[in-house]
């Protein structure tokens, strides 16, 4: 992984998807956003060379890389970016249409028809999709919040769940190396949005291994992202209050929020 970063910012760091530092931006000088060109496409490579993964996640990550990759470069109109991770969740929904029939969280269970499980499968899917993204604003936040996440997908679960989870959090530490502040790498959209369709698809990642399964059990799904639902929502009901576009950049988010009250980088990260 280590060695896979260097080789990537060797080639392409002086050059491609520079970011450069405004308003909303901690950083001094240009950074690379390459880092997601770097974990992204190594991941891929070790499911799909391993097997660990099954098609549709090659896929969807293939996706999320090429249009996160296009968007570090063009920036793309948000609409487009909408209707394109709206067919990724309906690629998926077609996939397991008709498997699953109930969804389980804590104690309960709710009984739902394939519509109604597709409609709360599409606002998931683009909601912690994007969430990533937008939590991307401090060195190593991003990173370090889905190394976490990983590892913690690394202790339950059938074999090739655990393993691709651990193996992720494993390529993360070699960008985070480069992540930490003050970073000489940045993920990208290229990165974030791969990362956030990781997360997204977790529990399918965590059934397609047993057949037969009818129910699904978010609990330990909705734990592992609650800080990105939480903070997503909130932005997104804030924007709306204050009649503003939800797609409108601001400094709203709770890692701006802390740091503008402690003034610590440090405070900020750790306790997020």
């Amino acid at each position: 992984s280590l060695l896979f970063m260097v080789i990537i910012l060797k080639l392409f760091g002086q050059k491609y998807a520079l970011d450069f530092p405004d308003i909303r931006k901690q950083h001094v000088g240009t950074v690379p956003q390459i880092g997601g060109l770097a974990f992204g496409p190594l991941l891929l490579f070790i499911t799909w060379w391993s097997g660990l993964a099954p098609q549709w996640y090659i896929v969807g990550g293939g996706v999320s890389i090429l249009l996160g990759t296009v968007d570090d470069n063009r920036h793309i109109p948000w609409q487009i970016k909408f209707i394109i991770q709206l067919a990724l969740a309906a690629y998926l929904s077609i996939l397991f249409w008709g498997r699953f029939e109930f969804v389980s969280f804590y104690n309960y269970t709710f009984q739902l028809s394939p519509l109604i499980l597709f409609i709360i499968f599409s606002i998931w899917f683009i909601g912690i999709y994007n969430a990533v993204n937008l939590i991307d604003g401090l060195d190593g936040l991003a990173g370090g919040f889905m190394l976490i996440l990983c590892i913690g997908g690394s202790f339950f679960g059938p074999e090739a769940f655990t393993t691709l989870n651990l193996i992720l959090a494993i390529i993360l530490l070699g960008f985070l190396v480069f992540n930490q502040r003050p970073a000489k790498l940045f993920m990208g959209d290229a990165g974030s949005l791969f990362l956030g369709f990781h997360a997204a698809v977790m529990p399918l990642l965590f059934l397609d291994n047993y057949s037969g399964i009818t129910s699904i059990n978010m609990t330990p799904f909705v734990l592992l992202v609650s800080y990105l639902v939480a903070d997503t929502t909130r932005v997104f009901f804030t924007r709306l209050a204050a009649q503003k576009s939800p797609m409108t950049a601001d400094t709203i988010h709770f890692h701006h929020l802390i740091l503008q009250q402690s003034g610590s980088y440090l405070s900020s990260i750790g306790s997020i």
